[in-house]
């Protein structure tokens, strides 16, 4: 028997018992888009958390501070953030950019509005490296004193401090306004600064700044900062320090730093540099420490509800078990027949395997149909109340399915429609020709 001849034989046993066959697909169909369904609810977690956390900064920088030396470990030396760290980062491979970051607190004046905000020096020919983007204007370069690039959000920090308690929306041009800063920790609040013992007043250098442009938005780490080359606000640390009568601290110069942030090209390779970087006496962290977090809850939840969905596939394929069986009970006299007409035990085998795998596959691809239904619906009407129920607010897409997920989906269930057909398929082949020929 040629495999055409079976194939359409299976097609034709099918058809002739079309209501059985259709509420057994009907099971399948039911197994295969709860799977899918429950699954895509998990990537669909997993990728809004990772779209979250992306937000807060990104995924691909590493934060390396000093370690300081345990008083119980007496042999512990301390590593130093200096130019010597720098140049041992940039070895490491998979390192994309390596920068110093030197961050202070001031004030930025304009006329007569005023903004309290993190000053951050960088390393002006990292910028790109780190994924900055100018929305207006241009990046930082080597060439500029005075000269910052605000954050997206810069501009609604701005304050009267005046007002009153009456507050106004500031009409700001970050990019054409004249404007100055100040490392005063008190600007603006009133009453004079006092130095570090609070014994007289400390005068403040202002000084005028230019904008060099304004970053684009989407990144809650640089929103709210001004960003200036680190050597620009090593000397404005040092200058504040003389004001207060502080000793120059290894902070202000350009010999050790107390943060240093590395570059790496692609996610996947953070783990191992940020370990590498541990290993050398550093302390490093990572937006990913959260994202590994917030994985593993996500795939606790998407075991359970993908748990949910198997039950549905088992029910299925006792279903396509149970069809099989009362196929083989009606057809005995067909079985001893083909028997008898020279039908290989390997072709009656063949013929109710194919016909199981053919109710799986058709389940599944149905299945798939309605999966992508379902998840249409969850997304338009019900990701923000299930996101919230979950823990995760503002989810506008809490159901993603891959296109893996299709494939293997309908793999997986001609694989059961497989596997639930072969009892039956060995029952078949067990009949004696006689007996089922004499089968009333």
């Amino acid at each position: 028997m040629s495999k055409l001849d079976l194939i359409l034989m299976s097609i034709k046993n099918l058809w002739r018992r079309k209501l059985r066959t259709s509420l057994t697909i009907l099971s399948v169909v039911i197994g295969t888009s709860a799977i899918i369904v429950m699954l895509s609810l998990g990537f669909g977690l997993t990728g809004f958390m990772e779209e979250q956390i992306s937000q807060w900064g990104s995924l691909t920088t590493i934060n390396v501070h000093k370690k300081w030396a345990d008083p119980s470990q007496p042999g512990q030396k301390e590593v130093k953030l200096d130019d010597k760290a720098i140049a041992n980062f940039k070895t490491i491979p998979n390192v994309v950019a390596v920068s110093p970051m030197l961050q202070e607190y001031g004030a930025v004046i304009n006329g007569r509005y005023m903004a309290q905000v993190p000053f951050r020096g960088i390393d002006p020919d990292t910028m790109e490296a780190f994924g900055f983007e100018a929305a207006e204007g241009r990046l930082l370069n080597n060439k500029d004193e005075l000269v910052v690039v605000f954050g997206s959000s810069m501009i609604h920090n701005f304050w009267d401090p005046n007002s009153r308690g009456v507050w106004r929306e500031p009409k700001i041009n970050l990019m054409k306004d004249r404007m100055s800063l100040t490392l005063d920790p008190n600007y603006g609040y009133g009453g004079a600064s006092m130095g570090m013992g609070g014994g007289k007043e400390v005068n403040y250098k202002e000084y005028k700044i230019k904008a060099a442009g304004v970053l684009t938005e989407g990144n809650w780490e640089t929103s709210y900062g001004i960003y200036m080359p680190i050597q620009e606000l090593q000397k404005m640390v040092a200058d504040k320090q003389k004001a207060e009568g502080q000793r120059q601290s290894s902070r202000s110069t350009s010999t050790e730093y107390n943060q240093i942030d590395i570059k790496v090209d692609d996610m996947n390779n953070v783990a191992v540099i940020q370990d590498l970087v541990k290993e050398m006496g550093y302390e490093a962290y990572s937006l990913n420490d959260q994202l590994d977090m917030m994985k593993e809850q996500a795939a606790m939840i998407q075991a359970v509800l993908g748990g949910i969905g198997a039950v549905s596939l088992l029910v299925a394929a006792i279903g396509i078990t149970n069809t099989m069986i009362m196929s083989i009970y009606e057809r005995t006299k067909e079985i001893g027949v083909m028997k008898v007409i020279g039908a290989s035990i390997k072709d009656i085998k063949g013929l109710f395997l194919f016909e199981s795998a053919l109710i799986g596959l058709l389940g599944g691809i149905f299945g798939v149909g309605f999966s992508y239904l379902l998840s249409y619906v969850i997304n338009k009407f019900g990701a923000q109340s299930f996101g919230e129920a979950m823990g995760v607010y503002g989810a506008t897409k809490i159901s993603i399915i891959p296109i893996w997920l299709v494939f293997a989906s309908m793999g997986f269930s001609a694989l059961i429609g497989v596997i639930s057909g072969y009892f039956p398929a060995r029952r078949a082949m067990n009949l004696s020709a006689l007996e089922a020929i004499r089968t009333e």
